[in-house]
Parts: structure tokens; C-alpha cells; sequence
């Protein structure tokens, strides 16, 4: 008995030396990388020791953003035993975000992050999600519920020139209120359940951490997206990707029962020309008649009874609603 004791004993205390060694290490580094990066703030970094976690708790913490600088009183940063390559997140129910034009209180319920990286690729990222419940701006409702999740995916013949890593993408947001910072109004409040996914042309992973050398996005597809907006529903499909200038090519098509009010929506939204508005009736309707070739491989289905079928192209740096060029066509952001 003492013979088998003894090993399991031994085999206690060095996962309790590496368990105890390494929230001591994890909270240095913290500290570390906060006292070398201008673009962050930590007021300190204490072990969790806990025995089913392996990690750290911060406090006053400062990031500063492309949306303004964000204040978090704490958060814990930890791994598990049985998962050592996925690294959780958890925020504080309360944070503030100052956008240069004064603080606002932030209300994050359960509010999550993960993140899986991929030790023998230069931890690369395997995937990442987040989660909230309900989301608030100085005590208003901003949204009910946001999940995003991201996995990594093989680039295969189709994937753009310039792709270094894709990612499948599944997205639900829940009743947005987008007049909280939109300037002009809309017909209601935004939920989108989509499915998609994204080429970067670079493999997210601590060495591409800095602005010169983030990933960068080459190509969208949309598989499934459901939008609602108000009363307004519509499902959007359809492949994008960066042409040699940068600018969008490819086509995305809208189908919806409730064609006007949603141009008038997004006309509103400065999203598309307001002339897009008049095109309706006879044209909308031979519009959404028009046979429409595979794009890249992606095919669309014909609209359902009672449906339009609407395809915007983007091709030649312009947009196009069928046959009517409506300006021109979005930019990829660029280094």
C-alpha cells in the first residue's frame, strides 16, 4: 500500500508545484505586458488558486480601443486542467467606456470570452466566442443577448487569393437597439441569427497583436442570415471578397416579403442611396426575376411565394441592385 502511496503522493505535488508555478507565472506576465504596452493599464494581478481553475484575477484594468478607452474593475482570466489550450474570460457585471466624448457606465450580464490556440502552430488561434445576456448603456437596454463563435476551417479551392486562414462563423444577436447610436431612425429594434465564414490574410496569433500586422478580412460568405428589423424580415446569402483595390466583388442577395420598407430602412441608415427607395413595384419585380450564375461556387435558390429576391453585385469598383449601378462598391479595410 505504501509503495502505491508513494508515487500518487509524488504525482500530487508536482502537478500542485506546476498548478501554484504557473498562476505565479501567468500573473507576472500580466503585469509585464501591461507595463511594456501603451495601449493598456493594471492596477494588479492575483492568483486565483483555485483547484479547478489555473489563473488569475485583475483589477483596474484600462484597454484602449479603436472605440475609445474601456475600464473594467476586474476580470478573471483562466484555464482548466483537462482543456490547457482554451483560455476563458470572464468580465465584471459593470465596466465604462469612454469614447473621448465623456465615460458611460456599460452593463455586461454573464458576459464571457474563450479563446483556443494551437501550441504547434505558434498559437495560432483555433477558435474564439463570446457571450452576454443582457447588454446596457447607462442603464438602457442596449441588447438581450449577443453569441458569436468562431472556428478555424481549411482553406479550400474557392477560398480568395489573398486567404491565409478562415473561419466558420455562427452569430445571434438578440433585440439591438440600434438608436442608441444610430444618428437616424430606424423601424425598430435588430435580431440576426447567420451563419457564415470569413478569410483573413494572416493567422491570428500573439505575433500579428499589433495594428501593422492584425489580420485583416479578404472575403465573406453568408450562408443563412435572418434579419429582423421592426416588423421588417429578411434573409440575406451571398459571397463577397477584395478585389486587386481593395474594393468588394461578388454578390449578396436579399430575399423579403417586405422589400420597400426595408430599402427605406436602410436608405435611412445611409446603407444604400435613397434612390434605391423608387425602384419598387414592376422593376423590383423583374429585378427579382432575373436568373442569377453560381458565385464562386455558391448558387441561390429562387424566392419563395410572395418573396423578392434582391441581388446586389459588387463587380468593377461599383454596387449594383440588377441592372442599376447604385455607387461605389464597399472598401476592405487596408494597412
Amino acid at each position: 500500500m505504501r509503495r502505491l502511496l508513494a508515487p500518487l503522493i509524488v504525482l500530487a505535488l508536482i502537478l500542485g508545484g506546476l498548478w501554484l508555478g504557473g498562476e505565479s507565472l501567468l500573473a507576472q506576465q500580466l503585469r509585464r505586458i501591461a507595463a511594456q504596452e501603451p495601449m493598456a493599464a493594471l492596477g494588479a494581478a492575483q492568483e486565483l488558486r483555485d483547484p479547478r481553475r489555473i489563473g488569475v484575477r485583475v483589477s483596474a484594468l484600462e484597454l484602449q480601443t479603436g472605440a475609445g478607452r474601456i475600464e473594467l474593475p476586474q476580470a478573471e482570466l483562466w484555464l482548466t486542467p483537462l482543456r490547457p489550450t482554451t483560455l476563458r474570460l470572464a468580465l465584471p457585471p459593470r465596466a465604462v467606456l469612454d469614447p473621448g466624448s465623456g465615460p458611460l457606465e456599460l452593463g455586461l450580464a454573464d458576459a464571457t470570452a474563450r479563446l483556443r490556440v494551437q501550441p504547434l502552430n505558434g498559437l495560432g488561434m483555433a477558435s474564439a466566442g463570446i457571450s452576454a445576456g443582457v447588454l446596457t448603456i447607462e442603464g438602457t437596454e442596449l441588447a438581450k443577448g449577443l453569441q458569436a463563435d468562431a472556428e478555424l476551417a481549411a482553406l479550400d479551392a474557392n477560398a480568395p487569393p489573398d486567404a491565409a486562414a478562415a473561419y466558420d462563423l455562427d452569430l445571434t444577436l438578440d433585440d439591438l437597439e440600434p438608436g442608441l447610436f444610430a444618428t437616424l431612425p430606424l423601424p425598430g429594434r435588430l435580431s440576426m441569427n447567420a451563419t457564415g465564414r470569413v478569410w483573413l490574410d494572416a493567422l491570428p496569433r500573439p505575433s500579428t497583436l499589433t495594428p501593422d500586422l492584425a489580420p485583416l478580412p479578404v472575403g465573406l460568405q453568408l450562408d443563412d442570415a435572418e434579419l429582423r428589423l421592426g416588423a421588417v424580415q429578411a434573409r440575406i446569402l451571398g459571397r463577397v471578397e477584395a478585389d486587386t483595390q481593395g474594393r468588394a466583388q461578388g454578390r449578396v442577395v436579399l430575399y423579403t416579403r417586405d422589400a420597400k420598407p426595408l430599402l427605406q430602412a436602410a436608405a435611412t441608415a445611409g446603407l444604400i442611396p435613397p434612390k434605391v427607395v423608387t425602384l419598387a413595384g414592376t422593376m423590383l419585380k423583374n429585378i427579382s426575376d432575373l436568373p442569377l450564375p453560381e458565385n464562386a461556387g455558391f448558387s441561390f435558390p429562387p424566392p419563395a411565394e410572395g418573396e423578392l429576391r434582391l441581388p446586389l453585385s459588387f463587380a468593377d469598383g461599383k454596387t449594383s441592385l440588377g441592372p442599376v449601378v447604385l455607387g461605389p462598391a464597399p472598401a476592405f479595410p487596408r494597412r
